[in-house]
C-alpha cells in the first residue's frame, strides 16, 4: 500500500470523492486528504467534510486537517479537539506570520503532543486578491528556513516541507531535510516532480562528502505527495510514475524507494 500524503479536498463533491476514492484503489495508495479555509482568496471543503469522507472511505482516505496560522494566536487546545475528532494530521499553508512566529510555537507543541504530523506548503504560491488585502510577505513566511526553528524545538513532531520549497529555495530545503531527522519533503505538484531532473536531485540530496555515505541518507527523506485534487485524480498517477521513473533511474534500493513511495509515513500512522 502506498501514500500519497499530498492531496486537495477542494471541492465538496460526493461524486469527485468516489472518483478519487476509485483512483486510489487502482494504484493501491491512501490519500492524505486536506480541505479547510483560506487559501488565499479562496475556501477549500471544510474540514468537517474530509473528516466525513474519511469516515465513508477509511481505507483510503487518511484526514488531515487544515489549520489557520493567522493573525490572534491559535488555541493550541484547538490541535488536541483535532486529534480526538479523528484528524490524523494537520496541513499549514498562507499564514499571517512566518511559520516560526512566537504565536505559532504552542500549536506545535500539541501536534508533538497527538503524534500529529504537519504538512507545511513552502516555496512559490501564485498572487490572488487577499494578497493585496492582507499586504503579508506571502514567500517569505513560507520559506522552508521557517522550519528550522520548528525542527529544533520539536524533534519528536514529524515536519514534511511541500514542494521542496520550489524553485525558490531548493538548496536550502535540501540542507534542511538532510540537517534535521524530524524534517521530510515532497516533491508535490507539476512545478516539482515536473521541473526536477534525477541528476539535480542527486545533487541536492547526496552528503557533502559521498565518499563517506552510501546509505542514499538524503533520499530516505522523501516521501509521496501529488498535490492532486478532489476532482483532478489523475494527477496521482502521474505523480507516481514520476517518482516511479527517478528511482529507477537513480538506481535507488528497493528499501529506499518504498519508504519514498509510503512506507516511510505510514509509520508515523500507525495506532
Amino acid at each position: 500500500m502506498r501514500l500519497d500524503l499530498h492531496v486537495h479536498c477542494n471541492v465538496a463533491d460526493p461524486a469527485a470523492a468516489a472518483e478519487l476514492v476509485r483512483t486510489c484503489e487502482k494504484l493501491s495508495t491512501r490519500a492524505a486528504l486536506s480541505g479547510g479555509s483560506r487559501y488565499g482568496s479562496g475556501d477549500y471543503a471544510p474540514n468537517d467534510y474530509v473528516l466525513g469522507l474519511s469516515k465513508q472511505y477509511p481505507d483510503w482516505i487518511l484526514p488531515m486537517a487544515r489549520f489557520d496560522l493567522w493573525e490572534t494566536a491559535p488555541d493550541p487546545a484547538a490541535v488536541h479537539r483535532l486529534a480526538e475528532q479523528g484528524f490524523r494530521g494537520l496541513k499549514c499553508i498562507y499564514p499571517f506570520y512566518p511559520y516560526d512566529h512566537d504565536s505559532y510555537m504552542p500549536v506545535y507543541a500539541a501536534a508533538s503532543q497527538c503524534r500529529l504530523p504537519i504538512l507545511f506548503h513552502t516555496g512559490n504560491y501564485r498572487p490572488s486578491e487577499a494578497d493585496a488585502r492582507w499586504q503579508r510577505p506571502v514567500l517569505t513566511n513560507m520559506s522552508p528556513l521557517t522550519l528550522d526553528r520548528i525542527a529544533r524545538s520539536f524533534p519528536d513532531l514529524k515536519i514534511v516541507m511541500a514542494h521542496l520549497g520550489t524553485t525558490f529555495w531548493r538548496l536550502e530545503a535540501a540542507e534542511l531535510i538532510k540537517l534535521h531527522p524530524n524534517l521530510y519533503s515532497d516533491l508535490a505538484g507539476c512545478g516539482s516532480w515536473m521541473a526536477l531532473a534525477p541528476e539535480t536531485l542527486v545533487k541536492l540530496l547526496s552528503p557533502t562528502i559521498p565518499l563517506l555515505d552510501s546509505s542514499y541518507r538524503g533520499f530516505r527523506k522523501l516521501v509521496l505527495g501529488s498535490d492532486a485534487y478532489v476532482n483532478i485524480p489523475g494527477i496521482m498517477a502521474d505523480a507516481q510514475a514520476w517518482y516511479d521513473a527517478f528511482c529507477r533511474k537513480i538506481g535507488l534500493p528497493e528499501d529506499v524507494a518504498k519508504g519514498i513511495m509510503g512506507d516511510t509515513a505510514a509509520d508515523w500512522f500507525k495506532a
